[in-house]
């Protein structure tokens, strides 16, 4: 059998026969969600099931590298996209309660060299995507030469530098305040804001406020994507003909995005979260889960698996039947990540990718739900 398969982990002391058969029949429910993953020709998943601190299911289905047919496991590093944003909203949430940085300030006071916009957008409205800020994806106005768009995949390249020099010409998109509406520029901007405070960038910040404190030293922000990052998973696209190609970025800009990890390293945050040890202490956690009152009027249901959707710093504060809900999904070229917990039921479930379609047929839905029936209170 394909050995990357891996054997269920089960953490937590099994004395009970009864407990030892819960788990299992949990691990083979989870097999059959991601079944067409198991092979060692094909990307895949890592899959996570946390209860009471510990993962009750940490399983690898397909390959973290098809050229060496190398298994994905608990220790493979995935980018994880939007998932980091939650990441990049802690470190400014750990400036502001230090009383380095403003959130209600303009973002003018800290990257003076933005374009006026002739109103003020605050920090706190850029953390909740309310500031009016626009996009850079699907209706994406940038180009590098003439009329030719920038492809942000691997194919074209801007430094860090550059992309901030096209950001601080860009207008906004609508009125601050007006409505909920996702940027990822805002994101990156926060990144900028991180480094103009502290002196440090987003990825020297977050490894010595974040990241080292909790001992996730498999994790970080990945501003230079030709660094080594060992164990790391490639990200993949198929191919209509058939098979895949390999599908990563050039592109060093984090904040959006941008943060690399493991099943086995995001244990350590989820535990954090979950026991109220979030690195800045329980006020930057408390800011974290405080969602904007407009964005529960104006984000909606868009997320059909949850209701009454509201944005925090970084996280999607919702219900799912009943039960309060705190989540986020990441999307980035050849990966796709997703992460729920259930503050209340103390359960957590996470998938990490490297396949483009891994979000068809909504298997992290199922998966959601399969936990929720297991551990629900």
């Amino acid at each position: 059998m394909f050995r990357n398969l891996i054997t269920t982990i089960i953490l937590s002391v099994v004395s009970a026969s009864g407990m030892c058969s819960e788990a299992n029949e949990l691990s083979t429910q989870v097999d059959s969600i991601f079944e067409k993953f198991n092979a060692p020709n094909v990307p895949g998943c890592a899959v996570g099931v946390i209860h009471d601190g510990q993962y009750v299911v940490a399983k690898g289905y397909g390959s973290a590298n098809l050229e060496h047919g190398i298994p994905i496991d608990a220790d493979s590093v995935f980018r994880i996209g939007s998932v980091s944003k939650q990441f990049t909203a802690l470190a400014i949430a750990i400036l502001a309660n230090r009383g380095d940085l403003d959130l209600d300030a303009d973002v003018h006071t800290y990257l003076p060299d933005l374009r006026d916009y002739g109103v003020e957008v605050t920090i706190r409205q850029m953390l909740h995507h309310t500031s009016g800020i626009g996009e850079y994806e699907g209706t994406n106005t940038y180009k590098i030469s003439g009329d030719k768009e920038f492809r942000f995949g691997n194919e074209d390249y801007w430094t860090i530098a550059e992309f901030y020099q096209q950001v601080t010409q860009q207008p906004l998109a609508l009125a601050p305040g007006e409505r909920f509406q996702y940027s990822n520029i805002a994101y990156f901007l926060l990144s900028q804001v991180v480094e103009s405070v502290s002196g440090q960038t987003l990825r020297q910040f977050a490894a010595t406020e974040i990241f080292a404190p909790l001992k996730m030293n498999a994790t970080f922000f990945n501003d230079n994507v030709d660094g080594i990052v060992p164990h790391r998973a490639d990200g993949y696209t198929p191919l209509d003909e058939g098979g895949f190609e390999i599908y990563v970025t050039n592109l060093d800009w984090v904040g959006d995005g941008g943060v690399y990890t493991s099943l086995n390293d995001f244990l350590k945050w989820d535990t954090a979260f979950m026991t109220g040890n979030v690195p800045g202490g329980e006020k930057v956690q408390t800011m974290m889960i405080d969602p904007d009152p407009l964005t529960l009027k104006t984000l909606g249901d868009e997320n059909s698996f949850a209701e009454h959707n509201a944005y925090g710093f970084g996280l999607v504060i919702a219900d799912y039947k009943g039960h309060a809900i705190q989540f986020h999904t990441g999307s980035w070229v050849g990966f796709r990540a997703f992460y729920a917990r259930f503050p209340d039921d103390d359960f957590s479930v996470v998938s990490f990718c490297n396949r483009a379609d891994a979000g068809k047929n909504k298997n992290n839905e199922t998966l959601l739900e399969l936990a929720f029936s297991e551990f629900a209170k």
